[in-house]
């Protein structure tokens, strides 16, 4: 939040609270900054109320509705704005059609409105959200190849923010990025884009390089002890710096890696793909399980996937079941704040890298988690993994399915209603409480 804009708006509000322009501008600077749009709503309905027929503030309430998870409110004025848009407006206002369908699940008319939006503005950030649109519905080889123009926005974004580097620039000059050529005999780096549940989620084809003829395999990325986790599991020749200098021939990111080596879902399975030594950690019920609650703040989209620690107490009356935070950084402190500590205990401080979390999870019955890396990692080890996600979730999670393509051991337990999670909860609970029955009986 900008505080002099904060300070200029909050005057003007002062002097004239039914200022339509003050109250949509107070309303972008304070949401931003904060977890939940739905306290902010009624700034922006009030501007909408007072003027209705106004562009800006219908677009600012719009975009307010879609923050509180009211996606269907939001696309309709975002269809409305359509009418009012002169040619300047119109690219925003068709793309946040695009983002208010590709919200309802409504993925081809999402890559439709995104398409339009380029057409009248070639803003590669419209071609970015489309290919997303056509991940979520179902078009990995096609969604993925799309999503190369990753490159151009980071490229875009580093010119604008005065040369800060951001993931696919952190690679050293005069790089070849792999594209399809004959790999026979040749060395290649794959180099971590995206976030770490990302990488974990992709490096299992990093074995297809080997299949083409790829003489030597290197990793590099922004997390050197990722890199030690997924050296440990998948089979490469190295690890080198993200610096550089590379003495390889190629180069390859990430998310670029299943599509040019040919996958498509047919070609994917769950099937774990790492393996860690558990962990030597005191086990307190019958059933040790790992909580995970918020994800990563910088993720644009975090509030669409994290949630409040309480949220989990429904859970802890289940007799025989001890509980453990996973949760990395600040928001481990939220039980404490609780008044929850030892209740709940804290692996944070035995946490340190990747791999040591690895073993944390290893050690215990079943991990529940938003979508976030420690997710990624119970699955990629077959650890029984429940991935609660927003009704608006990432494209990886399949909106028919409580099963995922990408993990046999995960169950996602989707919302009904954007934002309500105890129903989530209690689905977490009978599936907890099974597991705590079914050890009874195989013990007995």
């Amino acid at each position: 939040m900008n505080p002099d804009r904060y300070r200029a708006y909050a005057a003007k509000l002062v002097r004239n609270p039914n200022d339509p322009v003050a109250l949509v501008e107070q309303f972008a600077n304070i949401s931003e900054a904060r977890e939940n749009g739905r306290h902010y709503l009624p700034i922006a309905k009030r501007a909408y109320e007072i003027a209705p027929t106004e562009l800006s503030p219908v677009f600012n309430y719009a975009s307010a509705l879609h923050r509180a998870g009211e996606f269907g409110k939001a696309k309709d004025l975002y269809l409305r704005c359509l009418k009012m848009a002169d040619a300047d407006w119109m690219p925003k206002v068709l793309h946040h059609c695009g983002v208010a369908y590709r919200a309802l699940d409504e993925n081809d008319k999402a890559a439709d409105y995104y398409q339009r939006a380029y057409a009248l503005d070639p803003n590669p950030e419209y071609l970015k959200d489309r290919a997303l649109a056509l991940l979520a519905d179902g078009k990995l080889y096609e969604g993925l190849k799309a999503y190369e123009v990753r490159r151009e926005c980071a490229a875009r974004k580093f010119e604008k923010n005065d040369g800060k580097l951001v993931s696919q620039q952190k690679l050293p000059d005069g790089v070849t990025h792999w594209e399809g050529q004959d790999l026979n005999g040749k060395s290649i780096a794959v180099y971590h884009e995206e976030g770490s549940g990302d990488f974990i989620q992709f490096c299992r084809f990093i074995p297809k390089l080997r299949a083409l003829g790829a003489a030597s395999i290197y990793i590099c990325g922004p997390v050197p002890n990722l890199l030690d986790l997924i050296a440990d599991n998948i089979a490469v020749d190295g690890i080198v710096p993200l610096s550089g200098p590379f003495d390889c021939d190629y180069v390859i990111g990430s998310m670029s890696l299943p599509w040019r080596c040919g996958v498509d879902y047919p070609e994917v399975h769950g099937r774990p793909y790492f393996k860690a030594e558990a962990a030597k950690i005191p086990l307190r019920g019958k059933l040790n399980v790992g909580l995970v609650w918020r994800g990563n703040p910088a993720y644009g989209q975090d509030v669409h996937r994290s949630m409040a620690f309480t949220e989990f107490c429904p859970l802890f009356d289940m007799p025989d079941v001890a509980f453990y935070s996973l949760q990395a950084g600040a928001p481990s402190l939220e039980v404490t704040n609780l008044g929850l500590d030892g209740f709940v205990a804290n692996l944070e401080p035995m946490a340190h890298n990747w791999r040591e979390t690895a073993k944390l999870i290893q050690a215990l019955d079943a991990v529940v988690s938003v979508d976030t890396a420690v997710a990624h990692l119970a699955g990629a080890l077959g650890k029984p993994v429940f991935i609660l996600t927003t009704n608006a979730s990432d494209w990886r999670w399949n909106r028919r399915s409580k099963k995922t393509v990408w993990y046999d051991s995960a169950q996602v337990i989707r919302q009904k209603k954007q934002d309500e999670w105890w129903p989530s909860i209690n689905t977490v609970r009978e599936s907890l409480k099974w597991m705590v029955e079914n050890e009874r009986r195989r013990v007995a």
